[in-house]
């Protein structure tokens, strides 16, 4: 299989030096793109800016704001048979971003204006295509929720036409292990307990892997 991974938490320039972003460390999307590559199958990796070191063969395309990210995922969409998007993707990015670094003079209060950034997610589930003569493509969506868990999950799985949604709590951000629940569209809720993201990573592969040869 063909895997189009992403990871890391993008960044939306207020002004050159200065952005907003999130706590993603990158963790899940690098470990997901290993155990793809130790189970055999071609990874691109759309990284947005982390500490980790890229695994060795898989494609990366670095990028920095959502609509970068956006862009890339649509650059290699067509050929990956499985799309994983574990990218803390922002939901929102500055309206107009300042060229120039705002300074804090002349007791100016500067006002943000924020715009939606594209659902890369919902444009993906819209776009899928045939891939091969038998199968469709995958899409996996993460959901990280503070309440509601497989509700909200499930809700945005439907949303967004997704085959595999996997939940988790802010507990995960940032973290090297942490409880999963996953949810295939064909089955009940599994709960991964807390283990190392190396391990858990091996476990939504797995699941890949069967609902792709299962279409």
């Amino acid at each position: 299989m063909r895997f189009l991974i992403t990871a890391g938490g993008t960044r939306e320039y207020i002004d050159p030096v200065r952005f907003i972003s999130n706590a993603s460390s990158g963790r899940m999307g690098y470990a997901l793109a290993t155990a793809a590559l130790k189970a055999g199958h071609e990874v691109t990796l759309i990284s947005a800016p982390t500490a980790l070191k890229p695994p060795a063969g898989a494609t990366l395309v670095a990028v920095e704001s959502a609509a970068e990210m956006f862009a890339a995922v649509k650059q290699h969409f067509a050929r990956c048979h499985c799309l994983i998007m574990a990218a803390a993707v922002a939901d929102f990015t500055p309206a107009s971003p300042s060229k120039t670094k705002i300074k804090k003079e002349g007791g100016l209060k500067p006002t943000l204006r924020l715009k939606p950034t594209p659902d890369i997610l919902r444009w993906a589930g819209r776009q899928r295509r045939v891939c091969t003569a038998h199968h469709s493509k995958i899409i996996v969506g993460f959901a990280l929720e503070d309440r509601d868990l497989h509700a909200n999950a499930e809700r945005k799985m439907r949303d967004k036409h997704l085959d595999m949604i996997v939940a988790n709590t802010p507990a995960a951000i940032n973290a090297t292990a942490s409880i999963l629940h996953i949810k295939p569209i064909d089955s009940d809720w599994i709960k991964i307990n807390e283990s190392h993201k190396t391990a858990s990573s091996r476990r939504i592969i797995r699941e890949t892997e069967r609902l792709f040869r299962q279409q």
